[in-house]
């Protein structure tokens, strides 16, 4: 009983934050967001002992991150006016595309309906794929993907590969469209920075799906779960690293208004330490 009611409160947490984040703009109070921050930080917190209990520790380490960053613009939105326009702009601007990319984010993450649709639809796409390059397979909605191949079948007793949210590319696409609509600069070129980085992301995540799946059922590196390691663990880690770094210098070169806005809050950053420090 108090595991189901703790687990409602948790998937609240976002949606309540995301209120606070849209009154904070309605009235332009940045102070309004610090209680909306502070339930991401607590939502992340559930997170990460989530991913620490299944020994996601690549994960968990990426959502303490987030709480930790969280706590810290909690503290920041509490403080005073800063005296630079930029930098107090940057504030407002951090919080329209936190609330763009949550109210595309957590509908996924905590609504099951939307959430299996998008990860059925990403195990049909690679499961496609996997098809076109001869490798045999075929899905169990809404998230496994199983091979044709009776001898693997056979050995590792139809262990199939399972699609989660991650696999789906959901994070890292909703950052970047946060980021192009959240900023000010015309809608041209926030549809073209938009192309060159949403589905640019999502066809990569399918490449990466479809590779780390054939190395899995081909055996490329030993057995599947040593080639599930080496491919999702370290290949696909370190390709979609350089995969983010050339998508985000390509919106910046479109939408400079975006490079400015990292410039502004990072300034704002540290113009908030030093009020704070002075006080």
């Amino acid at each position: 009983m108090i595991e189901s009611v703790l687990q409602i409160i948790v998937k609240c947490l976002p949606f309540i934050a995301i209120g606070f984040l849209i009154l904070a703009l309605l009235v332009h109070k940045r102070m309004i967001s610090a209680p909306g921050w502070i339930f991401i930080a607590g939502y992340c917190y559930f997170e990460a002992t989530e991913y620490l209990a299944i020994d996601e520790y690549f994960d968990a380490s990426l959502v303490l991150v987030v709480l930790a960053f969280s706590l810290i613009l909690a503290f920041i939105m509490l403080g005073p006016t800063l005296s630079e326009r930029r930098e107090e702009d940057s504030l407002y601007t951090l919080t329209k595309i936190a609330l763009i990319a949550a109210v595309f984010y957590f509908p996924f993450a905590e609504i099951p309906f939307l959430g299996d649709l998008l990860i059925f639809i990403t195990a049909e796409i690679t499961a496609i794929v996997l098809n076109l390059f001869n490798v045999g397979v075929y899905v169990v909605p809404p998230s496994c993907i199983y091979t044709t191949d009776s001898s693997f079948h056979v050995v590792y007793l139809h262990q199939p590969i399972t699609i989660i949210l991650a696999c789906t590319a959901i994070q890292g696409m909703v950052i970047f469209i946060g980021l192009i609509f959240g900023v000010k600069a015309p809608i041209r070129r926030k549809l073209k920075a938009f192309f060159v980085s949403v589905p640019v992301i999502y066809a990569l995540n399918i490449s990466r799906d479809a590779f780390v799946s054939a190395a899995y059922f081909e055996l490329w590196f030993g057995p599947p779960q040593e080639s599930f390691f080496i491919t999702h663990n370290v290949i696909a880690r370190i390709f979609a690293l350089f995969a983010l770094i050339a998508i985000a210098y390509a919106v910046f070169v479109i939408l400079p208004e975006a490079l400015e806005f990292v410039e502004d809050f990072f300034a704002a950053l540290k113009s908030s330490f030093r009020v704070h420090k002075a006080i």
